[in-house]
């Protein structure tokens, strides 16, 4: 098969757009389908990478719902959804663990064969992101018990933020968090990635998904809202074009913005180089969310 062609030209003007995000924070979210797809995960990694070569800082959030039902099915456990969440009890939490730390050392190792001195986020007393359990109301008004499940409430910078910032390290976070006592809880991937993005006032929250964005309908892709403020978004969830799982992956997008970064994007993760044409051209596909 022969190389694309590319002109020196052309060269040049992507290295142009891509280093004027030198030393602007980007934070992307990888999970659910795009981790299934080994292609596109390559191709995300490849562009995390050419990212970090560039100069441009970039932290890896990611998830991993999907492997971690399938080592529950080997161990012999049935996934429970509690409103909407996965109650986490404690064999399910030593799996979830288990899980997100396999995936989290082998994107580390997949980045840096790529060149990038990436370091797993492994350890408890050195892990980044703190948090408490969650606890969501019922319509009786008492709190619905999600067993080891938490909320982020607070990021530790100084785990990672020096070096994102100088261009080192490559920060890679799994979608845990770590309580007072010292326990780890399992976190929605979305909002950790909002959490981290709102306290390093990340440029662009990038959230990696399986679809092309937000869709006027759901049934057809030409549909894509391109941009979109956080108001519109409201308005379009109260009229119901915003439903079903769209809807928490919108309000992640307004939990980033609201804790600082200055957009959110919605992307197709499946897409190979979905999140590098965001930096090299004006228009591409996906939905921008700002304030």
């Amino acid at each position: 098969m022969s190389e694309p062609s590319l002109t020196a030209e052309t060269f040049a003007a992507a290295v142009d757009r891509l280093t004027a995000h030198c030393e602007r924070p980007v934070v992307v979210k990888l999970g659910g389908s795009a981790m299934e797809d080994p292609a596109a995960t390559d191709a995300c990694l490849r562009c995390v990478a050419t990212l970090h070569h560039l100069r441009v800082p970039v932290v890896l959030v990611h998830g991993g719902g999907k492997p971690i039902d399938r080592a529950m099915a080997e161990a012999g456990l049935t996934p429970k959804k509690v409103a909407g969440r996965r109650y986490t009890d404690d064999a399910t939490l030593s799996i979830v663990v288990r899980v997100l730390h396999e995936l989290n050392r082998d994107l580390a190792h997949r980045l840096n064969a790529l060149g990038v001195p990436a370091v797993p986020t492994t350890e408890a007393d050195d892990f980044p992101l703190m948090g408490e359990r969650l606890l969501l109301p019922s319509l009786d008004l008492q709190p619905v018990d999600l067993g080891r499940v938490g909320k982020v409430t607070g990021v530790r910078t100084e785990r990672f933020g020096q070096a994102v910032a100088d261009g080192g390290l490559l920060a890679v976070i799994p979608s845990l968090a770590i309580d007072t006592d010292g326990g780890w809880l399992n976190v929605n991937a979305d909002t950790a990635a909002s959490a981290v993005a709102g306290t390093l006032k990340a440029d662009k929250a990038v959230f990696l998904t399986d679809t092309p964005g937000v869709l006027r309908d759901r049934a057809n892709p030409r549909s894509l809202i391109s941009q979109l403020t956080e108001s519109e978004c409201r308005a379009l969830i109260a009229s119901g074009v915003i439903d079903g799982g769209m809807v928490p992956k919108v309000e992640a997008c307004f939990e980033a913005l609201e804790a600082g970064a200055k957009s959110a994007l919605i992307l197709d993760g499946r897409v190979p180089y979905s999140l590098l044409n965001v930096f090299l051209h004006d228009t591409f596909t996906g939905t921008v969310i700002t304030r």
